[in-house]
């Protein structure tokens, strides 16, 4: 039988004087085991060639990766960023992508910095740094490094809820930003107990879910298997 296939965006390596495609073997390795075919996009020579690539794509999976840049979303506090930030291709093929599958009716899901960058994209803001600028919060992990395991609320109006089920979900945390203020047509729909936004949904749109938890991270997760039988479907 054929398999859905899932296009991951790629993260954008300068190695050895050139850019390298690298997809996390977590990603893959859940879409596999979720029953989906998983397959690492790249970055075509004309604009255009997009709508061709999401024309082969079952959906979409934004994956994780560095800051987005201050000048996307007019950082207040951008010396708080990480010094590795997301490159100017990486920005402008991950939103052209996202836009082009939501208008082909495909299903996107977002996780950890493809949540923060869809909010931005709609006209949202980030919290630079949490430890820094959100006192006395939950341990969301080390960025890039041990993540830490934390309860978040789900609302039951939302269609997070829908899918798993659960008001209430343990998740894998490993990130320093956060959403701040919420873009346009963006719906917070689950957060942690210090208020950070978890997931968000677009008012009106079907084939969206974003998380800012990791859910590759744990794959045996009955919630981790409900997320992306949900892509899939």
């Amino acid at each position: 039988m054929k398999k859905p296939l899932i296009g991951i965006n790629p993260y954008h390596i300068k190695r050895k004087g050139s850019f390298w495609n690298a997809t996390k073997e977590d990603y893959y390795l859940t879409v596999w085991n979720s029953g989906g075919c998983p397959v690492t996009l790249n970055y075509p020579n004309k604009e255009e060639h997009i709508s061709n690539i999401v024309e082969h794509l079952h959906g979409l999976l934004m994956v994780g990766g560095p800051d987005v840049p201050a000048d996307v979303y007019g950082s207040t506090n951008p010396e708080l960023l990480d010094k590795d930030q997301m490159s100017k291709e990486r920005e402008f093929f991950d939103r052209e992508v996202f836009l082009e599958t939501l208008k082909q009716g495909k299903k996107v899901l977002a996780v950890c910095a493809g949540l923060q960058h869809i909010n931005t994209v709609f006209g949202g803001t980030l919290t630079e740094d949490i430890p820094t600028l959100i006192p006395g919060a939950v341990d969301h992990g080390t960025f890039n490094g041990e993540y830490s395991v934390h309860e978040v609320k789900i609302k039951k109006e939302s269609k997070l809820f829908n899918v798993l089920g659960v008001e209430s979900v343990s998740v894998a945390s490993t990130h320093h930003q956060c959403v701040n203020k919420l873009g346009d047509n963006i719906v917070s729909v689950a957060s942690s107990s210090d208020g950070v936004v978890e997931a968000i949904e677009i008012e009106n749109q079907k084939n969206f879910i974003g998380v800012q938890w990791h859910p590759e991270l744990i794959k045996q997760s009955e919630e981790t298997k409900k997320l992306f039988s949900w892509l899939l479907s």
